[in-house]
């Protein structure tokens, strides 16, 4: 139990010292995770001057037409999107979304496949998730160059049934095992977590 306390300590002043504070989101008060509307972050961004990047997840409305649903999709390594009836991909990577909005509209229209459409283009918050024995489980917006440590500090530590030596990271069907007492031993070796990641904490047996 102290050891387990000791590190939840480290953790936390670990978390601290690289400047890093994950909230949680879109959580109810019983700590479930809203699996509603994505979250997301307006298009007012373009003020910023931020564009767009590979991986970046999208979300795409259409107004105007009825055969085209809204998407929920990231760019894609080579910064590309595919769209419902445009042949080729769309090259994403280093407009804003607005500008973004634009190319779509008139390859759509240009090309004689709507007469008239209107495209939004948000960008939906990059988040990771939490479960297991941690303390606070959930789901959590990812800052950039968040670690499997702090992620899990963010959680609120781990519980005092964890198992330190038995975390696992889910990542694009794959499943990465992680023994966070080396980490904590070494942090050179701590992960960097991406968008999607789904971190669960083991039970120990004893």
């Amino acid at each position: 139990m102290m050891r387990k306390c000791i590190f939840s300590i480290v953790l936390l002043l670990s978390c601290l010292l690289n400047g890093c504070v994950i909230q949680p989101i879109n959580t109810t008060s019983g700590g479930s995770v809203d699996t509603g509307a994505p979250s997301s972050v307006s298009a007012s961004g373009d003020a910023s001057g931020y564009t767009i990047k590979a991986s970046d997840p999208l979300y795409i409305r259409f107004a105007g037409i009825t055969d085209q649903p809204a998407l929920e999709i990231p760019v894609d390594e080579n910064g590309e999107i595919n769209l419902l009836h445009i042949d080729e991909p769309v090259m994403a990577a280093g407009l804003t979304t607005s500008e973004l909005e634009s190319k779509i509209e008139r390859l759509y229209m240009d090309g004689g496949i709507y007469k008239n459409v209107s495209v939004n283009v948000t960008m939906t918050a990059k988040v990771f998730y939490v479960q297991g024995e941690v303390n606070a489980p959930g789901q959590f917006q990812l800052m950039t160059g968040t670690t499997l440590l702090q992620a899990i500090a963010g959680a609120r530590g781990p519980t005092a049934f964890a198992n330190l030596k038995k975390v696992t990271i889910s990542r694009q069907g794959k499943v990465y095992t992680y023994n966070l007492k080396k980490l904590e031993r070494d942090p050179s070796r701590d992960v960097k977590i991406e968008a999607g990641d789904v971190i669960k904490v083991w039970q120990t047996w004893y």
